[in-house]
């Protein structure tokens, strides 16, 4: 099952109880993935040192035979460089690294939903989302009409 970063990163404020008691799962859901993730990076990493580490040896020792021209370290440079075999070694450490930062930043945004899930609660113990009862509170104006008509009556 692939899980849905958008949705798994939203909740309801009104089913705050449920959230609280998901947020853990689904934070650890995704910070496992970065874990996972890292591993991934680490051995993309070793892969792309390994081959172009080979294909440098291959070109060095083949330099002659294969009639490249003058040796330089720049040529035998260039040569690895765009080989295929590191061409690939590459791209797949660069889409890891991708993939490893974008967890990075869900990680992130999972600290930043726990704060506001907390702001939430806070919200709904002060009365936040309650509905008013009682007396309805005057304002300055109504206050001050009132006590000009009290003054004016006890005159």
């Amino acid at each position: 099952m692939t899980r849905d970063f958008e949705s798994d990163i939203k909740f309801n404020k009104y089913q705050l109880d449920e959230v609280c008691e998901k947020h853990a799962s689904v934070y650890w859901y995704w910070a496992n993935k970065l874990a996972e993730a890292k591993n991934a990076l680490g051995d993309s990493e070793d892969r792309l040192k390994l081959i172009t580490s080979q294909q440098d040896s291959h070109y060095r020792e083949n330099w002659v035979e294969a009639d490249w021209g003058k040796k330089t370290e720049g040529s035998v440079a260039g040569r690895v460089n765009s080989d295929e075999k590191v061409r690939i070694a590459k791209e797949e450490f660069i889409n890891n690294q991708h993939e490893v930062n974008t967890l990075i930043a869900a990680v992130s945004a999972f600290d930043h939903r726990k704060g506001m899930i907390d702001n939430e609660v806070k919200l709904l113990i002060g009365g936040f989302y309650a509905t008013p009862t009682g007396r309805k509170h005057e304002d300055a104006n109504d206050q001050a009409a009132r006590e000009l008509r009290r003054k004016k009556n006890t005159k």
